[in-house]
């Protein structure tokens, strides 16, 4: 990711809507503002318009979380994993409850159970080529109806401009119309602080709602060394679960 790129988006956004002052950093690959985590997966469009759908009533009882995300080589696993069990928690509209996973060098499968009995599977793989962007799949199976964010014939997303020439390809996705040539991460990354600067997203839900993901990820890893599923109590304090409001990309 590209810091300075980065924050020369953030500062545009907040000179144009208006926001506290504030930047991005970079800690052990994961990006903060002040103290605060962010949570990128939650400001991703596919993800808002699937939560949309299981609040809204186009999905009627969410029963099963299905995930995959791949990475390329040299990705941090646990990471990755904890990622997957935020966007369950926010999707599934619970906390994660129960693990149990199993893990073959650098990939782990694992089942777990959220406090509302909703069921999830989760695939992450970090063995991708080096070099490879990655790529995830989300799906949402309910008593009535079923939603992924990939098209339904296909693994990878797909590019929105495609140049050839005599010797290779050149893909674009842009996927924002107000930060042009940053890469997917860098986007959402911006985005989400910029939540965090207008207020539209709290830094206590997002730091309790990190730390949950990152302890359901790491008895994950605990289950498959003792071969016994883990199990996390709940305990009482804000809903991290609920969504916030986003901004329209214009």
């Amino acid at each position: 990711m590209n810091l300075k790129k980065m924050n020369k988006g953030l500062d545009f956004l907040r000179e144009k809507y208006g926001a506290a002052k504030g930047e991005i950093t970079i800690k052990d690959g994961h990006c903060y503002v002040d103290a605060t985590p962010l949570i990128p997966g939650r400001m991703e469009r596919k993800i808002v318009e699937l939560k949309k759908m299981t609040e809204n009533g186009t999905l009627e009882g969410v029963s099963t979380l299905r995930f995959a995300s791949f990475g390329p080589k040299g990705s941090d696993l646990e990471a990755m994993l904890a990622k997957e069990f935020d966007l369950a928690a926010l999707l599934g509209a619970a906390d994660v409850v129960r693990v149990m996973a199993v893990a073959n060098g650098n990939a782990i499968n694992v089942l777990a159970k959220l406090a509302n009995d909703v069921n999830v599977s989760i695939e992450v793989g970090a063995g991708l080529p080096k070099g490879e962007l990655g790529y995830d799949r989300h799906e949402i199976i309910a008593k009535r109806g079923v939603a992924c964010d990939q098209t339904v014939d296909t693994h990878t997303p797909h590019a929105s401009i495609r140049c050839w020439d005599a010797k290779d390809a050149v893909e674009y996705t842009d996927v924002d119309t107000e930060l042009f040539g940053m890469t997917y991460e860098e986007v959402w990354n911006v985005r989400a602080a910029f939540a965090l600067l207008q207020k539209r997203a709290s830094a206590k839900i997002w730091k309790a709602a990190w730390a949950k993901a990152t302890k359901a990820a790491a008895l994950a890893f605990k289950a498959d060394k003792t071969k016994k599923a883990q199990t996390i109590a709940l305990k009482k304090g804000v809903d991290t679960n609920a969504a916030i409001k986003v901004a329209e990309v214009r």
